[in-house]
């Protein structure tokens, strides 16, 4: 085995290995030092527990499917949902069942790790539609009001993005004429 110390870079191409093959679940400190070929401790420098490298690892995941290898975003609402939605679809061809199996890869300690990670994804997805709505010129801004507002609206939006791709369904053609009907 190879005793060099390799990259933090290396370390997550290979969990992202392990993800795209086998899932999750299967990423653990020792598998991943053997795709590296390094020593058990050569991952423990970068990573103190199995949490934070599968963590990691399911980050560079959404890195790489929303960053590295989707086209470029569209400004308007509607199209940017339906950006999210052929973006995570042809995301989840590449690493099956990642939406719906990620948190799976946390022991039950560590889940507040996973759900962390998950967290800081949600959050920059729907401050992506956010700006997106405020910015469309076809929303219509008297659409909204106290109990009907922007925020609810997106969570809304979201929570049926993430339902849809659960499903696997095909398209989200019913969720673009919702938000058609609703506020354009």
């Amino acid at each position: 085995m190879n005793k060099v110390v390799t990259s933090r870079e290396e370390i997550l191409e290979a969990g992202r290995r392990i993800a795209m093959t086998d899932g999750v679940p299967a990423i653990n400190i020792r598998r991943v030092a053997s795709e590296c070929g390094v020593s058990v401790g050569s991952v423990y420098n970068y990573f103190p527990s199995k949490a934070e490298l599968v963590a990691a690892s399911v980050e560079a995941v959404w890195v790489q499917i929303f960053h590295e290898k989707s086209r470029e975003m569209p400004e308007g609402f509607e199209d940017r949902v339906r950006w999210f939605f052929d973006t995570a679809r042809l995301g989840s061809k590449e690493y099956p069942a990642f939406f719906t199996m990620h948190a799976m890869g946390f022991a039950p300690d560590e889940k507040k790790t996973g759900t962390a990670v998950m967290s800081r994804f949600f959050a920059h997805m729907k401050n992506g539609l956010a700006q997106a709505i405020e910015n469309d010129e076809r929303i219509r801004q008297d659409a909204f009001s106290d109990s009907f507002t922007k925020e609810a609206f997106v969570d809304f939006v979201f929570s049926n993005l993430l339902a849809l791709l659960v499903s696997g369904a095909g398209n989200c053609d019913f969720l673009i004429e919702m938000i058609d009907r609703a506020v354009c």
